[in-house]
């Protein structure tokens, strides 16, 4: 037979962050910077450095596979058609 019993969560009426509520997002901030410094303002410069250089490399890579492709395209098929053969025989397997 099976018990129905009150959690611990369904006497709870606030579920938010932490407990705080509606207006966690302010009382959040005041606890991580308490003087109200600007942190993420200040961090913004290197966000946007590491942004780009993420988009270079990933510009260079895309650059790169997409000259290999066309460079052997008999082989791109002949891997593509194996790692598809293997993966369907690993989901047969399971099944």
């Amino acid at each position: 037979m099976i018990a129905a019993r009150n959690s611990g969560f369904s006497g709870k009426k606030d579920l938010h962050v932490g407990g705080l509520g509606v207006n966690a997002h302010a009382r959040l901030d005041t606890l991580a910077d308490p003087r109200g410094h600007d942190t993420i303002g200040s961090a913004r410069p290197f966000l946007q450095q590491a942004r780009e250089a993420v988009q270079s490399a990933a510009r260079e890579i895309v650059q790169n596979a997409n000259h290999a492709l066309r460079d052997n395209p008999w082989a791109a098929l002949g891997l593509g058609a194996a790692l598809g053969l293997t993966v369907g025989y690993l989901i047969s397997r399971r099944s």
